[in-house]
C-alpha cells in the first residue's frame, strides 16, 4: 500500500525524472516526492530503480518506467505509460544523459588536439538525443494539462570554460541556449523550460568513476575534480542540494521563472 501524498506545494502533480535511479536523480526525485509530487523514475534497470521507488512511496505514490532516452519510441512510451497509470503528466526532468561512460573517456574528454573528433562529436548527438526526445515526448501531455514545468538537467561546463571539455561544452553550452529558444516556443502555452548546470556532485557515478578504487579517468579529469573539490566555498554538493534547486524550478514558487539557467555550484562559478 503507498503511503498518503504529503502535503506540499507538488501535491496533486506528476513528475517523470529520467535516470532518477541513482545519483543526481535519486535526489531530484526524492525531494520532488517529499514535496507531494507523484514521481516516476525512468530507467534502464527496473531492479535497479526498485529501491528509489521504495524510498519515494513514503511520500506519496511512485513508480518506474522502462527506457532508453536515446531511443523516440522508448521516450513516447514512457510518456504515454505515465498518464495511462497517472492520469497526467506536469514535470518532466531530463537529467540522464545517455552515454556518461563515453563522456569521461580520455578520447572524448581531454585536450582538443589529442581527442578523437568521431567519438567526440557522436557523444554530443547522442547526449542532446538524451535531453530533447523524452521533452519532444512529452509535450503533448503537458499541453493537455494546460502547462506545465521542464527542468533540464546538465554540466556547468556549459556555461564556465573548462580545459578539456570540448564535448561536454558543445553539449552542454548548446543545451542551455536550446532550453531558452523551447522556453519561448512553449511560453504561451504555459510550460515553463529551466536549466540546471551542476559541477561535481558526491555520491554520484561520476564520483566514483574519478574517486572510487576502480578509476580509469584520466590524471587531467583527476585532479579537475580534486581542485573543484578542494575549492568550493561551500563544499561539494550532495544529489538533494540539486534536488532542492529542481524542486523549486519544477514548483509554483518558479511560476514566473522560464528560460532561466541556475548553477548549484556552492560559490566555486558566478554568473
Amino acid at each position: 500500500m503507498t503511503a498518503p501524498t504529503v502535503p506540499g506545494p507538488l501535491r496533486g502533480k506528476v513528475a517523470l525524472v529520467t535516470g532518477g535511479s541513482g545519483g543526481i536523480g535519486r535526489g531530484i526525485a526524492l525531494r520532488l516526492a517529499q514535496q507531494g509530487a507523484t514521481v516516476v523514475v525512468g530507467g534502464r534497470s527496473e531492479d535497479r530503480a526498485n529501491a528509489v521507488v521504495e524510498e519515494l512511496r513514503e511520500y506519496g505514490d511512485a513508480g518506474f518506467v522502462l527506457g532508453d532516452v536515446r531511443s523516440r519510441d522508448d521516450m513516447e512510451a514512457a510518456c504515454a505509460s505515465v498518464v495511462e497509470r497517472f492520469g497526467g503528466l506536469d514535470i518532466v526532468v531530463a537529467n540522464a544523459g545517455g552515454g556518461d561512460e563515453e563522456a569521461r573517456s580520455p578520447q572524448v574528454r581531454g585536450p582538443f588536439a589529442n581527442i578523437d573528433l568521431d567519438r567526440a562529436t557522436a557523444f554530443v548527438q547522442q547526449a542532446l538525443a538524451a535531453k530533447y526526445l523524452v521533452v519532444q515526448a512529452a509535450v503533448p501531455h503537458l499541453r493537455a494539462r494546460g502547462g506545465g514545468s521542464v527542468v533540464f538537467v546538465t554540466s556547468e561546463g556549459g556555461r564556465e570554460a573548462t580545459p578539456g571539455q570540448t564535448a561536454i561544452a558543445s553539449f552542454s553550452g548548446g543545451l542551455v541556449m536550446a532550453a531558452k529558444v523551447l522556453s519561448k516556443e512553449l511560453a504561451r502555452e504555459k510550460i515553463r523550460v529551466n536549466t540546471v548546470c551542476v559541477t561535481v556532485v558526491r555520491d554520484t557515478p561520476s564520483w566514483d568513476a574519478v574517486f572510487g578504487p576502480d578509476s580509469t579517468v584520466s590524471e587531467q579529469h583527476r585532479k579537475q575534480y580534486t581542485k573543484i573539490a578542494e575549492r568550493s566555498p561551500f563544499g561539494v554538493a550532495a544529489p538533494t542540494d540539486i534536488g532542492d534547486v529542481v524542486a523549486f524550478l519544477a514548483g509554483p514558487g518558479a511560476a514566473y521563472l522560464t528560460g532561466t539557467t541556475v548553477s548549484p555550484t556552492g560559490g566555486l562559478t558566478i554568473h
